[in-house]
């Protein structure tokens, strides 16, 4: 089932929490609501499922081609998984799962005989087979979580919405966790929802991103789109790590002190003051000086623990430079920590912007 939002906005008092959003999410994608707290991504995810309301006479939300703004939450086939798990306490794991089963209508009630049936799938599913007589409290964060989404999956819905559904865990759980949601996701294929402020956590697992802030959507995109070709400023400093320097537009090139670009990846008027974004991983390093637009610093802190080497330079001007680079390429510039050493940019890596 697809999703489409047109010109949705809600406030909260004089708090506006989504000003005229608009999206479509295709048929059977698993996409990602991003951007920090206050952005908008948890009410828009809440006025999909219904249980919020869009302010009144603005907007629609469509799905497949029926609209279902005015809809209660009860009658359009989502499930919704809870940061917190909101299971009950006093139930075991089976009764929890089987619980949106029981509750139906009696004229479309699965049999008893039907919804054990549905559960032990869903037990094998979220791999916990012979936990079932368990309480929550019996067993661990990411256990509870997977619970939590399997009761959700046993109404069969159409759409499957989760609100930060790692969040309240520990950083090894999540990453197991997100992986698992992928792979679950390939396999049970039903158009999914979920929000998250972690840009790795929406980069690894999400078909498509759709970047927030201030309750507009600054981006919508492939985790490739967002992250190497950022559409805004603000999606270039939310995604991951940025260099940024401030410098101004001079005869069709970009100055920024001794650092200068040459492209056509440069926007603005002549004489404009302008801003470079540049990712860690985007600045060449050498020991020596080459003669190619580079500028002098000095290393003053070298990370080495982890799969890749973090350095943090200072030039001249006193700026702090973020650069990341593999641990064969560090061996081969022999930098040292109070060392001299020379940056340049990759100019087709680079983002330029003239926005006051």
């Amino acid at each position: 089932m697809s999703i489409k939002v047109e010109k949705i906005s809600k406030s909260f008092g004089t708090f506006k929490a989504l000003d005229d959003v608009s999206l479509t999410i295709p048929t059977n994608k698993l996409v990602a609501l991003l951007g920090p707290s206050g952005s908008g991504k948890t009410t828009l995810l809440r006025i999909i499922a219904g249980l919020e309301i869009p302010d009144e006479g603005n907007g629609a939300i469509y799905f497949n081609d029926q609209d279902v703004v005015n809809r209660q939450v009860t009658d359009r086939q989502v499930g919704f998984v809870f940061q917190h798990y909101a299971l009950f306490r006093h139930m075991t794991v089976f009764e929890n799962i089987a619980f949106g089963l029981k509750v139906k209508p009696k004229n479309v009630r699965p049999s008893k005989k039907e919804i054990n049936q549905r559960v032990d799938e869903l037990l094998n599913l979220i791999q916990l087979d012979g936990l079932a007589s368990r309480y929550p409290n019996q067993l661990s964060g990411g256990q509870r979580q997977r619970v939590a989404l399997a009761r959700a999956l046993a109404v069969e819905p159409k759409v499957l919405l989760l609100d930060e559904p790692f969040g309240a865990l520990d950083a090894q759980v999540r990453l197991e966790l997100r992986r698992w949601l992928r792979r679950l996701h390939e396999e049970i294929n039903v158009t999914s929802v979920f929000v998250t402020h972690d840009q790795e956590e929406a980069l690894e697992v999400a078909d498509y991103v759709v970047v927030m802030s201030h309750g507009k959507i600054e981006q919508i995109g492939t985790p490739e789109d967002v992250f190497h070709r950022p559409e805004t400023e603000f999606v270039m400093n939310f995604i991951g790590q940025v260099n940024q320097f401030h410098g101004r537009v001079e005869q069709g090139k970009g100055v920024f002190g001794k650092l200068i670009v040459d492209n056509n990846e440069i926007v603005g008027t002549e004489n404009a003051n302008a801003r470079l974004f540049v990712r860690p991983h985007e600045i060449r390093v050498t020991s020596k000086p080459t003669g190619n637009q580079e500028a002098p610093v000095t290393v003053t802190h070298i990370h080495l623990a982890g799969p890749r080497v973090r350095l943090e330079l200072l030039d001249d001007e006193n700026k702090i430079l973020q650069v990341d680079m593999s641990h064969d390429d560090f061996i081969k510039t022999q930098l040292e920590k109070h060392g001299k050493a020379y940056v340049s940019l990759q100019k087709s890596k680079i983002f330029i912007s003239d926005k006051e």
